[in-house]
C-alpha cells in the first residue's frame, strides 16, 4: 500500500496575480501545505519529526506547469514519496482541477540535525511497498 495523500485547496485572491490567475510561485505553497498534511497522516506530523531529533530542508525543488488556475477553483494536491534515502525524501506532487492536471512537481528533503545531514527519522525511513534507496 502506497502512501498518499491528498489535500484539497481553494484558490484565493491572495494566489492570483492581475489575470486572477495562481501566480506560479504560491504553488511552493500548496506543496509546502501538502507536505505537511502528509507528514500528518504518515509520519506523525512535522513535530514528530521534529522529535525524534532531526528537522528536515529542502535542498531541491521544481515545478512544470501544465494549466492555469484561477481565483475560486477547488484544487486538489496530490502527494506520494518518489524516492527514500537513507538521509533523504522526494516527494512528487500533483495538482489537479478535476481530472485536469494544472501541475506536477518534486521537492527533496533531507534530515539535518546540529547542521549535518543525519539518517531519516523511522516513520519516513520507508513507504509501504518501497524498499529505501541506499
Amino acid at each position: 500500500m502506497e502512501r498518499v495523500s491528498v489535500s484539497r485547496v481553494r484558490v484565493k485572491p491572495r494566489h492570483c496575480d492581475a489575470q486572477s490567475m495562481v501566480h506560479a510561485i504560491r504553488y511552493y505553497e500548496f506543496f509546502e501545505d501538502a507536505f505537511l498534511d502528509w507528514l500528518d497522516r504518515f509520519a506523525g506530523g512535522y513535530a514528530g519529526v521534529r522529535a525524534s531529533g532531526a528537522d528536515l530542508v529542502i535542498v531541491e525543488n521544481g515545478c512544470e506547469y501544465r494549466g492555469s488556475a484561477r481565483l475560486d477553483d477547488l484544487l486538489a494536491v496530490e502527494t506520494r514519496p518518489a524516492r527514500i534515502g537513507n538521509r533523504s525524501l522526494t516527494m512528487a506532487f500533483i495538482v489537479r482541477r478535476d481530472e485536469e492536471t494544472v501541475a506536477e512537481a518534486r521537492a527533496t528533503y533531507v534530515a539535518v540535525a546540529d547542521g549535518r545531514s543525519v539518517p531519516l527519522p523511522a516513520p519516513l525511513s520507508a513507504a509501504p511497498g518501497q524498499q529505501p534507496d541506499v
